[in-house]
């Protein structure tokens, strides 16, 4: 995809949405960019609906930029999607571009250019921290991290719990988690 060129798989309202107003407007992923400081991959995610519930700030971010105003029934979609775990949150960010990922307490999942989980953790207090650890090693980088998904969670030992559950369920297939994970060796 070269600067000038949008594609979007219209899996989100937001990513069709920003899609259309860059369209009308002219403006490339690399304007927006530079204008809101949000990396290119980080915009393509949330265009191609990689990324399809991004976090208000960056919504009200990207917003700013085109100087135009989200339809109400574009936020009532993602928030109806987002709040499909009462008292919890849903949203999409890309790992590689810390403006997008949270600054709360939670589980996060990464997943991989074929939308495989490959990773699943969690912080009980800042989930861009953690990811902001992840980014020091080898492992973290495209195609094997592509984009990630996380989930609010306030309550410490929920949080574990949930952690858990989903290191179990992806088994053998926890790609990159080690603690947790059962691998028979010898398949």
């Amino acid at each position: 995809m070269t600067a000038n060129t949008v594609t979007s798989d219209e899996n989100s309202a937001f990513g069709g949405w920003l899609k259309s107003e860059m369209l009308k407007k002219g403006v490339t992923i690399g304007n927006l960019s530079e204008k809101t400081g949000i990396t290119y991959t980080g915009i393509r995610n949330i265009v191609v609906g990689n990324t399809v519930s991004p976090r208000p700030e960056t919504r009200k971010n990207l917003a700013d930029a085109l100087q135009e105003t989200v339809p109400a029934a574009v936020e009532a979609t993602i928030e109806s999607e987002a709040a499909s775990l009462p008292g919890m949150t849903w949203v999409d960010f890309t790992p590689s571009d810390l403006e997008t990922v949270p600054q709360s307490g939670g589980v996060y999942v990464f997943y991989d250019i074929t939308d495989r989980p490959v990773y699943v953790g969690k912080s009980n207090n800042n989930v861009r921290s953690r990811v902001k650890d992840h980014q020091t090693r080898f492992w973290f980088k495209e195609p094997l991290v592509v984009r990630g998904a996380f989930l609010a969670i306030s309550d410490p030992d929920l949080c574990v719990k949930v952690e858990t559950i989903l290191i179990k369920f992806l088994g053998k297939h926890a790609l990159l988690n080690v603690k947790g994970v059962t691998r028979d060796l010898e398949d």
